[in-house]
């Protein structure tokens, strides 16, 4: 897929998708989101299959068991490290054809008003910049140990 797939583009460190990773094996790879990328916010993540196949229905039985551990380690590591209000999950694929997953935050304090998609527009809410991003990837990374 190469050029023609920014998140096969992102697995091999380039473009702009590319974000601190936080766990990778064979079949997924977890990674937040860059800072470049919307606001500054800790906690948005994305779990994707390192194959390209462009949606849920098109991963293996074993890419799709390991996408579901890898977003209930990605959804507990967000808990643990962030104390959100609520962590949520959508896959929605409707502007990159390969599989990926959200898993992010909704902080504690957030607006009720704010949509459960859209944190990025709380002016008030958290903020990280690169340093505090590696240290937060670091600690949810230790989420992810052992695999089975």
């Amino acid at each position: 897929m190469g050029d023609a797939c920014p998140i096969c583009d992102k697995h091999r460190g380039l473009g702009r998708l590319v974000g601190p990773v936080i766990f990778a094996d064979d079949l997924v790879v977890v990674t937040h989101r860059p800072l470049t990328e919307g606001s500054p916010v800790p906690g948005y993540l994305f779990v994707e299959s390192r194959r390209h196949a462009p949606t849920l229905a098109d991963l293996s039985d074993e890419e799709a068991a390991a996408a579901g551990w890898a977003a209930r380690r990605a959804a507990a590591a967000l808990r643990g490290e962030l104390a959100p209000e609520y962590v949520f999950s959508a896959i929605t694929g409707r502007t990159v054809a390969h599989f990926h997953q959200h898993v992010f935050a909704r902080p504690k304090g957030t607006p009720p008003q704010t949509h459960w998609f859209d944190v990025d527009t709380w002016a008030a809410g958290p903020r990280v910049d690169e340093r505090g991003l590696s240290a937060l990837c670091a600690r949810l990374a230790t989420y992810f140990d052992p695999r089975p």
